[in-house]
């Protein structure tokens, strides 16, 4: 019994491996063709390395569609714009093109493609003058001497807020101020327009009073806050007047419209 299992073993080992020629068949009958183990193995080495291929031909794709400011997947721990205030529609999808700061270079590149004549330091200089004289807007409630700083959502946004607070008796003193930092950290044009995103880091007094007896309501009047800020400013392509088109906290969760 001995031999005739280890026939039988060695006919099955060998129609795994070869199909139907792993056994002698009887004489005048067909032997039988079949897919054997050893085909398996090589069909699906085939289909392994056809998929690595065709994965990494993707891949590469992605990662230079996501470069070139086109619509690959962002690479973790890429910079993502922030969210723009509710009254601000812009989003991060350029019809033209993007580019955010970081490592690949200076996001400001952007701009002076189609503005030879744009200077990075003017730029900053007047973006830190909006930010000054739109606090002071907010501290008194008004528009006066900011409108023509502010994109029209924004002027619908800030008519809100200051509405609420006049209804509410409140009045948010922001006092002492001092940036410390003004830091571009994405630019991009859309629709004939130029956009560039500015990190603001600065110190300040930030407190709530009662408009009518003045006493603080929140925050502390003596002790300075540092906080950051990311707001986004607009123009004409090649024009010199920019205004503010959005604000938005650095921790608040940032979207794509």
């Amino acid at each position: 019994m001995q031999g005739l299992a280890g026939g039988l073993a060695g006919g099955l080992l060998g129609s795994l491996l070869f199909g139907g020629s792993g056994h002698a068949a009887p004489s005048g009958s067909q032997s039988g063709g079949g897919i054997g183990f050893l085909d398996i193995i090589l069909i699906g080495a085939l289909l392994y390395f056809g998929w690595r291929f065709f994965a990494r031909r993707r891949r590469e794709a992605s990662q230079a569609a996501a470069y070139y400011g086109g619509s690959g997947p962002d690479p973790e721990g890429a910079f993502a714009m922030p969210r723009q205030m509710d009254a601000s529609p812009y989003g991060r999808d350029s019809d033209l093109d993007s580019y955010s700061g970081g490592a690949r270079g200076n996001p400001l590149d952007v701009i002076g493609r189609t503005d030879p004549a744009f200077d990075e330091e003017r730029f900053k200089e007047t973006v830190q003058d909006i930010f000054f004289r739109v606090q002071a807007g907010w501290m008194n409630r008004s528009l006066e001497g900011i409108e023509n700083l502010l994109t029209q959502e924004m002027i619908d946004y800030f008519k809100g807020e200051f509405e609420a607070m006049r209804q509410k008796g409140q009045i948010n003193r922001l006092e002492n101020i001092a940036v410390r930092k003004v830091e571009p950290s994405e630019a991009w044009q859309e629709m004939g327009k130029d956009y560039v995103t500015v990190l603001f880091t600065a110190n300040l007094l930030d407190y709530v009073v009662d408009d009518k007896t003045g006493g603080v309501l929140e925050g502390d009047k003596l002790n300075p806050v540092k906080f950051q800020e990311f707001w986004t400013f607009c123009r004409e392509i090649g024009e010199p007047a920019w205004r503010l088109a959005g604000i938005n906290q650095v921790d608040e969760p940032s979207t794509r419209h």
